[in-house]
């Protein structure tokens, strides 16, 4: 919260239970002097400040020290109170005349201000809200389902946020007869990392169609995203391109292993490299691998949302479960294969990362 809006909410929380103490202490028979009351109020009040911050702040410590502190204030008002007396039916009057006028102008002022923060707040809310929502339609067009047929290879991708902004992202390119695909995986979640995804898909567009260098993708990206990125904010990249025959060039950037689903012995296969995450360090050079795919081949890219699942007892999905998961419905249709491995994970435990998918298989 901005500080203004804190002030006036503790303001608000002073008034409040500076008032209620006053409300107890204005049904008592018993004088009161001026010291008495306004010591009182300002204890009742300053204090309800502190345990509000605790609670607010979850600083669960605080309680026992902050209830002790009270305690010794309200100890050390009563040493400087003199000697009361009971009140005859004028003095009461007075006394609760003197109580109510100072509780109704406490109660109108922290009614104003609690008006004033929850106007305030409700508005810079609804505003964060309307943006988020905003940042989600923009993410959603820029990573919408695919699923298309390039020469003998079809492909399809989707990826669903575990919020309303994501930092997963799939692409299929075309450019000069060749195709390319790719999934990144932003570290983190939301609109900080739904910026740095949109980065990568402008500059790997921009590199792949315009530039028309696939070989120095992996190392024009780190260029571009390492001024953005750190140690704790960093990208994984998987990428994989093809010309129309068997042979395909794929590389890793600290993503996970490409699955790869033989028809003819109907076994997986990972396919993995060396290379570090794209933006960790400066001039990162990355290696360029083949694989070659026969009709009825498949390989499914996955981001760790689909491995990193834990059921109610804290067990992961991980990736050799996931490999049988795919292993048992690899010659279904890709939309179908997408459809029950994410059924399955979601069966198994909750969302907590990003979910992407990119499927390509070679065609007889």
């Amino acid at each position: 919260m901005p500080l203004s809006s804190s002030i006036t909410f503790f303001a608000g929380v002073f008034c409040l239970f500076a008032t209620l103490v006053l409300v107890g202490t204005g049904m008592s028979f018993q004088s009161q002097s001026w010291l008495e009351m306004i010591g009182g109020a300002v204890i009742s009040g300053g204090f309800a400040i502190a345990w509000a911050y605790a609670g607010v702040r979850r600083i669960f410590w605080m309680f026992p020290a902050v209830f002790v502190l009270q305690f010794l204030a309200n100890a050390v008002l009563q040493m400087f109170l003199g000697a009361r007396h009971t009140l005859n039916v004028q003095e009461m009057e007075s006394k609760l005349r003197v109580h109510g006028i100072t509780e109704i102008i406490l109660i109108v002022i922290g009614y104003a201000l609690f008006v004033v923060f929850f106007n305030r707040e409700g508005a810079r809310f609804f505003r964060t809200q309307a943006e988020v929502r905003v940042a989600g339609e923009i993410h959603r067009s820029l990573v919408p389902v695919r699923h298309e047929t390039i020469a003998n290879v079809e492909l399809f991708g989707t990826s669903i946020p575990s919020s309303e902004v994501g930092g997963d992202l799939f692409d299929i390119v075309q450019s000069d007869g060749r195709w390319h695909a790719y999934v990144a995986d932003v570290s983190g979640h939301g609109v900080a990392s739904g910026i740095l995804m949109s980065m990568t898909k402008s500059t790997a567009f921009m590199q792949l169609t315009k530039l028309k260098k696939p070989d120095d993708l992996l190392s024009d990206l780190n260029d571009v995203m390492q001024p953005f990125t750190s140690p704790a904010n960093y990208l994984t990249f998987a990428y994989v391109g093809g010309n129309g025959t068997a042979h395909l060039n794929f590389a890793l950037a600290g993503h996970l292993p490409i699955l790869h689903y033989r028809a003819q012995t109907k076994t997986i296969i990972e396919h993995s490299d060396s290379n570090v995450p794209i933006g960790l360090f400066k001039n990162q050079d990355f290696t360029i691998s083949q694989l070659s795919l026969q009709p009825g081949d498949l390989l499914a890219v996955i981001t760790d949302g689909f491995t990193e699942v834990f059921d109610s007892k804290e067990k992961e999905i991980g990736m050799e479960q996931f490999k049988a998961m795919l292993l048992r419905r690899a010659e279904k249709s890709l939309p179908e294969i997408y459809r029950e491995l994410r059924a399955e994970t979601m069966k198994f435990g909750k969302q907590t990362d990003d979910q992407t998918m990119l499927l390509i298989r070679q065609l007889g």
